[in-house]
């Protein structure tokens, strides 16, 4: 899922594509940016590549 919204989908793309409602993938999304410590789905891909999440 982070790797679909770092490159852009939206969060009703990567719902149909997994199979959940859009309201679930927002609140994993939101989930990951407070982990993270991000504001936004930029901050989010920024954060993801430096730690190493999309290699």
């Amino acid at each position: 899922m982070l790797r679909w919204a770092a490159t852009g989908r939206t969060n009703p793309e990567i719902a149909a594509q997994l199979g959940l409602t859009c309201n679930t993938v927002t609140g994993y999304l939101k989930s990951t940016m407070h982990k993270l410590g991000v504001r936004n789905r930029t901050e989010l891909a920024l954060a993801a590549r430096e730690s190493g999440l999309l290699d």
